[in-house]
C-alpha cells in the first residue's frame, strides 16, 4: 500500500498517477470520498467507489496505461487545478490517443470530493 498524503496537491498527484496512470483500483478506496461528485461535458454525476472503479477500467480500455504529463498545477484553497496531456493507446482499437485537459479536484479531509474536467481529444494545445 502506498503512503497516502493528506495535502491536496499530494492527494491529486497520487490520484492521477495511481488511479488513472497505473489503473490502481485501490487508489479509489484510499484517495476518493464516497461518493465523488464529478462535473464534465456529460453533466454532473455522483460516483460511488464501485462506479469509479468501473470508470477506471473503462478508461484503461480507452488509453491502456497512459503517460500523464502535468503542464501546470495550482492550489487554490481546497481546489487543485491541473492542466494535463494524457497519451495512451486504445486496448480495443490499438490506436494512439491524446487527451488534453483541465482538471479541478476539490480535496476535503485528504480525499477527493469533487472533480471538474474538460477535455479535448486527439488535439495538441
Amino acid at each position: 500500500m502506498a503512503v497516502v498524503p493528506t495535502d491536496p496537491i499530494g492527494v491529486v498527484e497520487q490520484w492521477q498517477a495511481r488511479a488513472w496512470g497505473d489503473c490502481d483500483l485501490s487508489a479509489v478506496d484510499e484517495l476518493a470520498a464516497d461518493p465523488v461528485v464529478r462535473h464534465g461535458p456529460s453533466g454532473t454525476q455522483r460516483r460511488s467507489h464501485d462506479e469509479l472503479k468501473r470508470d477506471v477500467c473503462n478508461y484503461q480500455r480507452a488509453l491502456g496505461r497512459p503517460d500523464i504529463e502535468v503542464h501546470d498545477r495550482v492550489l487554490d484553497g481546497d481546489r487543485v487545478w491541473s492542466r494535463v496531456t494524457i497519451r495512451g493507446v486504445s486496448v480495443d482499437a490499438g490506436e494512439a490517443r491524446t487527451l488534453n485537459g483541465l482538471q479541478i479536484h476539490r480535496v476535503v479531509d485528504g480525499r477527493i470530493a469533487e472533480i471538474w474536467a474538460l477535455y479535448a481529444h486527439d488535439v495538441e494545445w
